[in-house]
């Protein structure tokens, strides 16, 4: 996977770091060159010295091509606005930034962006955004025996009929967000990678949810 990291503080060259050591490919921009040295010699992916808003300087770093995107500069509105960019403009699939300002999440949860809001665990929580699919519930009703659940889609869904992740009994799908507009989805919907989509699920199988949407159909 192609990963672009905006912000070359010390959570973005930890992750970049990390990112490259498990194989991927790895673009780093942030607006001081001398940020560089942060990533270390053995760190074998692309930076990039420029501002991260400039399209050429997102080009340059890959982004084009990107499976994810995270935004970690110190800026929470610059944040924000890099992952709306590398969402709707580019159509990266994963799209995560950060926050410092924990109350400025709810207006990211209306957006539909995945965000951050703890700083001092960024790399080891953007770590585990990237490497696994979040099934954490919403809510729950009854017992616990079904679940409400939001969760991204992956490029491989990409233009699959919604109704397919139905399975009667089991999964439903309730609801997609795309752009930052909500909309229940008809029989004839199609799912674009990066949509938020919720599901009612009963918790037996969550693990075949999860499979769905890991890359394999069980």
């Amino acid at each position: 996977m192609h990963v672009v990291i905006v912000g070359c503080g010390r959570s973005g060259a930890a992750l970049a770091r990390l990112l490259a050591a498990e194989g991927d490919a790895v673009g780093v921009v942030d607006v001081e060159p001398t940020a560089r040295a942060r990533l270390g010699h053995a760190f074998d992916g692309q930076f990039v010295a420029g501002d991260g808003l400039r399209r050429p300087v997102l080009e340059a770093a890959g982004v084009g091509r990107a499976g994810a995107f995270v935004a970690l500069t110190s800026n929470d509105s610059l944040n924000v606005v890099l992952a709306r960019v590398a969402r709707d403009v580019y159509r990266v699939p994963q799209v995560l930034g950060r926050l410092h300002d924990a109350d400025r999440a709810p207006l990211c949860a209306e957006l539909g962006l995945s965000v951050v809001t703890s700083v001092h665990m960024t790399v080891d929580r953007v770590h585990r955004m990237l490497r696994h699919v979040r099934l954490e519930p919403e809510q729950t009703f009854g017992n616990g025996e079904s679940l409400l659940v939001r969760a991204t889609v992956p490029a491989y869904l990409e233009g699959r009929p919604a109704a397919e992740l139905n399975v009667a009994g089991e999964i439903q799908v309730v609801e997609l967000t795309r752009a930052g507009r909500s909309s229940i989805p008809g029989a004839g919907a199609l799912l674009q990678a990066g949509d938020l989509v919720s599901f009612v699920v009963a918790s037996r199988a969550l693990g075949r949810l999860r499979g769905f949407l890991g890359g394999r159909w069980s």
